[in-house]
């Protein structure tokens, strides 16, 4: 059974990142640039590359549930804490 961090990560981000203009534009030149480059490859050296990029996307993968992981934990651990009432001692020592 997933845990709910699991759950949350991987909320599907289709929408979102298609109506962002400069998301699209980006993934668009990168699928012409990386078209162009196994266009000149020869069907091994096309095979390294895309055992690279699977290995390169599990590894993102693998960062980005970390970073993912730890605001999740710092969010929850804020909203605990002003929940408790410390957010005006917070804002105290802080000078605010």
């Amino acid at each position: 059974m997933e845990n709910i961090l699991e759950i949350l990560y991987n909320l599907p981000m289709e929408n979102i990142h298609e109506r962002d203009a400069s998301f699209v534009k980006a993934a668009r030149v990168r699928r012409e640039q990386l078209e162009q480059l196994t266009a000149s490859m020869t069907d091994e050296q096309q095979e390294l590359l895309d055992a690279y990029l699977d290995t390169r996307s599990k590894f993102e993968d693998m960062i980005d549930f970390d970073r993912f992981r730890f605001a999740f934990h710092f969010g929850a651990q804020l909203m605990a804490e002003l929940m408790r009432g410390k957010g005006a001692e917070l804002l105290d020592r802080a000078g605010t």
